[in-house]
C-alpha cells in the first residue's frame, strides 16, 4: 500500500471517528449539526493547507531540476 493510500485511509478513519463521536454525544440536533459543520470546516482547512504545502514542495523540486 502506498503512502498516499495510507494517508487517505487515516484521514477517512479520523473523520469517521469524529463524526461518530459527535453523533453519539447527548446534545440537541441543532448543536450537533453546528459541531459537525465546525469540525468539517477545520478538517477541510487543515487538508487544504497540507495539500498547498505539498504542492509547493513539488513545485520547488521541479524548479530545481
Amino acid at each position: 500500500m502506498s503512502t498516499g493510500n495510507s494517508l487517505l485511509c487515516f484521514i477517512a478513519g479520523a473523520m469517521a471517528g469524529a463524526v461518530a463521536a459527535v453523533l453519539l454525544a447527548p446534545d440537541s440536533g441543532e448543536n450537533t449539526r453546528a459541531k459537525i459543520k465546525e469540525e468539517a470546516e477545520s478538517i477541510s482547512n487543515k487538508a487544504k493547507s497540507r495539500i498547498k504545502k505539498g504542492l509547493d514542495a513539488v513545485e520547488t523540486v521541479l524548479e530545481e531540476e
